[in-house]
């Protein structure tokens, strides 16, 4: 049985390989472990400056008011709560999103990005609402006046920079480093915003069944985009491991979001159908 390790790809993921999955695989001249430093010593790494956790924290909530008034925060709280059926989860696992105090050019997209993950995790039916849709979730903005502990959240990105764990820690979630697939199950939403199928499939989903899903849309078939011997090596599975993931499970598009360009532009929403939740584990 080939010996499982850690490996840190071109991305900076922390992730658990096997023998299909080394360094090598990733550089056709074994030259990965150099190429992967370079990459890391290319990504902006200086904060804004004179940004502290509150000032972040200032600048996110008044983000989450604007994004309330949009058509896209209504629309999509109208989605969900559409969708038959009761959901219970336990816990929302947020990967991918990025840094939300490095100073570069995506900074905005990686915090609009992150409220729309919390907006998910806070919608909640209205009193009047017949339908039988419930989150039991917590509630992160103490501004609203509500919590609720049935929910665990937590966040993993190799871009986070101190300041930006110091600050996800202010909102209870958990910041994580190399363990957020151990903490996705059937009861859980994962949150996935333009993480690489070649990492999201195989280290994220492998042997996973979260109940809701918002990131890049699954596919059936990665042949068209599998355009170097690393993801030629994970092909095979990832296809196979799409096609399970879209086994009785509804898509919907995240609805337009016009306050900025790209930030939510191609994300997809997956929800269990209702009589699937139990059928995988």
């Amino acid at each position: 049985m080939a010996k499982k390790k850690q490996v840190q790809t071109d991305d900076g993921w922390t992730v658990v390989a096997g023998s299909a999955t080394t360094p090598s695989n990733n550089d056709k001249n074994g030259n990965a472990e150099a190429s992967n430093r370079a990459q890391q010593e290319a990504r902006p790494r200086k904060t804004v400056n004179g940004l502290t956790v509150d000032k972040l924290a200032h600048e996110f909530r008044g983000m989450q008011k604007r994004f309330n008034d949009t058509l896209c925060a209504k629309n999509l709280e109208r989605m969900l709560r559409l969708r038959d059926g009761l959901w219970t989860l336990d816990n929302a696992v947020c990967i991918g999103v990025g840094s939300f105090s490095i100073d570069w050019e995506h900074r905005y997209r990686s915090l609009w990005q992150f409220v729309l993950f919390l907006n998910v995790v806070e919608i909640d039916p209205s009193p009047d609402d017949g339908n039988l849709f419930s989150l039991y979730l917590l509630t992160i903005c103490e501004v609203m006046g509500k919590q609720n502990n049935h929910i665990s959240l937590y966040a993993q990105d190799p871009a986070f920079t101190p300041l930006d764990t110091e600050f996800l820690s202010s909102l209870n979630i958990t910041p994580l480093t190399s363990t957020a697939a151990t903490h996705i199950s059937s009861s859980s939403f994962v949150f996935a915003p333009f993480v690489d199928w070649f990492l999201l499939l195989p280290h994220f989903l492998k042997d996973k069944d979260p109940h809701l899903y918002v990131g890049n849309e699954v596919l059936r078939d990665y042949a068209a985009f599998a355009n170097t011997r690393g993801k030629k090596d994970v092909l095979t599975e990832c296809n196979r491991l799409g096609k399970g993931f879209l086994e009785g499970r509804e898509k919907r598009k995240v609805p337009g979001f016009d306050l900025h360009g790209g930030a939510l532009e191609g994300l997809v929403v997956y929800w269990k159908e209702e009589g699937d939740s139990d059928e995988e584990g």
